[in-house]
């Protein structure tokens, strides 16, 4: 027992201590446990990149035999942060962690996946597929199937996926027809997957009373089943597709009307320049891959499903930015991860 106490101490950790594969070698994996076939490796390797390439998402995929003296779930917040996974603003990174030693497993998950790789799904995942393969002592092939499915899960959301926490919700409203005061409403994540304050430059506000400016009284809100009745063509549509809830409020008194529109955060929709509809698809396809000495190219359509509207056209991809000399050695931090950061967010599996 003292023996393989020593052996533990030993081998234990510190997030410092954990070579980051963006400073090494521009990558996503540090197999410290040495549990990897480099093929299975090499083909996590190509789906991260894969990941990164087309939606933006930073995974790092980490093993190791021990953590210092702290809990695996600890261990993986402060690495998440001390790296820095996921771009800046959107905060979209994703870190799986296995701690061979505890025969646990991590995944830590940036405010701005929260939404997309709820705590819930991401535990069930784990138990489903990727538990009974570590159970089996295959803990590539347990990886490989796990990130599987968070590629299928993030794919099927790209937007959101891309924009994380970068994004904004425009609520607006009319009043018998004629536009309130137009203010930008931006909203933020508030913990695991929950939604956040709302915010005008940057102040808290409060949700506009629905009280008829008449008669000084409550408007109830007519039923969702009822409220097409109330709205345009273009209205309906929006709410069809997912890309604003119209929320219409009537007096029962005087039937003043009072219409809020709420946009859909992360709905793939954006507004139109054509019809100022909030049904603009937006879809993107990189033609060349950047490298380190030459610039990309992605081409980006957009249609819009009300109207005629379309445009094709290309966009310029930067170049890689090669590590920097000073991140290139062995220790963790100050790699070329994008700067996102996490409050905990994520599951974890025992097997």
């Amino acid at each position: 027992m003292f023996l393989a106490l020593i052996f533990a101490v030993a081998h234990a950790i510190a997030p410092a201590d954990v070579p980051n594969p963006q400073a090494d070698h521009s990558g996503w994996v540090t197999d410290m446990a040495d549990v990897l076939d480099p093929t299975v490796e090499a083909e996590i390797e190509s789906r991260l990149a894969g990941l990164h390439r087309d939606l933006d998402v930073e995974v790092a995929v980490v093993t190791v035999q021990e953590v210092d003296g702290t809990t695996p779930k600890s261990f993986a917040t402060r690495l998440f942060n001390l790296w820095g996974i996921g771009d800046r603003e959107a905060n979209n990174g994703l870190l799986v962690l296995l701690v061979l030693g505890e025969r646990r497993m991590e995944m830590e998950t940036g405010y701005g996946l929260e939404s997309i790789l709820t705590d819930a799904w991401l535990g069930r995942m784990q138990k489903s597929h990727m538990v009974p393969e570590f159970k089996r002592g295959d803990y590539g092939a347990g990886l490989q199937i796990g990130l599987v499915r968070i590629d299928e899960r993030l794919r099927k959301s790209p937007e959101e996926a891309r924009d994380g926490t970068n994004g904004a919700i425009p609520i607006s409203g009319t009043e018998g027809g004629v536009p309130l005061d137009g203010q930008t409403i931006l909203i933020g994540t508030a913990g695991a997957g929950g939604v956040g304050l709302l915010l005008v430059g940057g102040a808290v506000v409060r949700r506009r009373q629905r009280t008829c400016p008449t008669c000084k009284i409550y408007m109830p809100m007519v039923a969702e089943i009822d409220d097409d009745a109330h709205l345009d063509a273009l209205e309906q549509l929006e709410e069809r597709i997912g890309s604003v809830d119209y929320q219409v409020h009537i007096c029962p008194t005087c039937d003043h009307i009072r219409t809020f529109e709420v946009s859909k955060w992360f709905s793939g929709y954006s507004h139109c320049p054509s019809c100022s509809g909030r049904t603009r698809t937006t879809k993107s396809v990189v033609e060349v891959s950047p490298t380190q000495y030459s610039t990309g190219r992605r081409r980006v359509t957009e249609d819009c499903v009300n109207c005629s509207y379309h445009r094709s056209y290309t966009q310029t991809i930067a170049k890689v930015s090669p590590p920097s000399s000073s991140s290139s050695s062995s220790s963790g931090g100050g790699g070329s991860f994008g700067g996102g950061s996490s409050g905990g967010g994520g599951a974890g599996s025992s097997w």
